[in-house]
């Protein structure tokens, strides 16, 4: 009897656990549909800005600007995204190994900037890299000036000369199913060359005022839209990742059950037929 009611409750704890995890599944459900809906709408805003740099980059001297021109002696300023929560998988840890793994290929310093309280956590303990900020608890879609300080850092650090390139690693959201870590250049700008360029040379632009202040506005509506971009990315992919992650723990707790289940039903036999042997036995005896 002591036995089956162990059993019985281990049954009921893990029980108990797949209620949780069936919750977080629904939920994770629910804000991944929400999140995708805005993904598409992201990634068009980042390709018009990238198009827009690439059409300035066109008709002005961008080979000296520090924010065309390459310059691989200065560290780079790598923007990661992570989660503030867990439970996702392989979410966080796989943004992580990139990471590590770009940072390997810097001759300079790394410098890190981090969204999520689980990406500020990792960096804040690892050596050799210098981190320059750390977000947490920013929406899954979020307003245009949560960014503002980040650009703000971003645009001091390349006019000082204190970084030459920044990169942003995040999490790309390819399905519910698929999604991909990876990392995409920011700065400096790539410049279209003669035979990239599909504008047609008798096209002059006029810009209004003048083509240095359009740039500085087009860079901030550039920075702007590629971290919302990545920020929403990486929200649906983490979503999406919890999701699976937590289907995967409830499929898991019903093969346990069943597992104690047939245990539980051996368990009860074993002593039903101990019982009823020791009743024959017993019978036996007096009958002698």
């Amino acid at each position: 009897m002591a036995q089956t009611k162990i059993i019985q409750r281990r049954i009921r704890s893990v029980k108990n656990a797949k209620q949780i995890t069936k919750a977080l599944e629904v939920v994770a459900a629910s804000r991944m549909r929400r999140v995708v809906e805005a993904v598409a709408r992201s990634r068009t805003y980042g390709n018009l800005s990238a198009a827009i740099m690439r059409r300035i980059a066109t008709s002005y001297e961008a080979k000296t600007h520090p924010y065309f021109a390459p310059s691989s002696d200065k560290p780079t300023l790598y923007i990661v995204m992570t989660s503030d929560r867990g439970q996702a998988g392989a979410f966080n840890s796989n943004v992580f190994n990139l990471a590590l793994d770009d940072f390997k290929a810097d001759k300079a310093r790394p410098q890190v900037l981090v969204f999520g309280r689980k990406g500020a956590r990792f960096f804040a303990q690892l050596a050799g890299i210098d981190l320059v900020g750390a977000y947490e608890d920013i929406a899954d879609i979020p307003e245009a000036n949560v960014f503002s300080p980040v650009l703000d850092l971003i645009a001091d650090a390349v006019n000082e000369g204190k970084t030459g390139t920044v990169k942003v690693i995040y999490t790309e959201f390819l399905s519910p199913l698929s999604q991909r870590t990876t990392s995409f250049q920011l700065l400096p700008i790539d410049v279209p060359t003669e035979a990239e360029n599909q504008l047609p040379k008798e096209i002059a632009y006029e810009f209004e005022p003048e083509i240095g202040d359009v740039l500085d506005e087009g860079i901030k509506l550039y920075f702007e839209a590629h971290l919302m971009q990545a920020k929403i990315e990486a929200a649906a992919s983490e979503h999406a990742m919890r999701m699976v992650a937590m289907g995967n723990a409830n499929r898991n707790a019903s093969d346990l059950i069943d597992d104690l289940t047939l245990e539980l039903n051996a368990t009860r036999q074993a002593a039903i037929t101990q019982e009823i042997a020791e009743i024959t036995g017993g019978a036996a005896a007096i009958s002698q």
